[in-house]
């Protein structure tokens, strides 16, 4: 089954939502330490010992900064783009540079999930631009 670029962001930003969901409740906050991830009911979320203190704070922070919470305003942000996207491309037609952005927007936020079987390498963004941006 062929899906659209909009029908497979949407999907991915619904596994997103899911799994931002089934998750214990964020904003998640480090500790002093800034060694554990704890959850806004004072669950522990992550304690990451085995790593060096640097890439131990590091991690840390990186998983409080990406909470469940943030998760869920991202989901719902990207899917007001999509939606958009699609009024748009719904209403106009023909080549236009203005089309062509659209299109790009789209293939710029299905690239995130570029190594999901379902992508398809014909959604890669157009060109040069997109070899020395995403690759480099």
């Amino acid at each position: 089954m062929t899906v659209s670029i909009t029908e497979f962001i949407t999907a991915r930003l619904g596994e997103d939502e899911q799994q931002a969901l089934s998750a214990s409740p964020g904003p998640w906050h480090l500790n002093a330490e800034h060694d554990e991830v704890i959850a806004i009911d004072g669950i522990e979320v992550c304690t990451a010992h085995a790593l060096s203190n640097n890439q131990l704070r590091n991690t840390a922070r990186h998983i409080a900064r990406h909470d469940p919470a943030r998760v869920l305003r991202e989901v719902a942000a990207k899917r007001k783009i999509v939606e958009a996207a699609s009024i748009t491309l719904d209403i106009y037609s023909g080549g236009s540079t203005f089309i062509d952005f659209v299109i790009e927007t789209l293939r710029r936020l299905a690239v995130a999930w570029e190594d999901h079987p379902d992508y398809d390498q014909a959604w890669r963004p157009f060109g040069e631009a997109y070899r020395e941006e995403w690759r480099t």
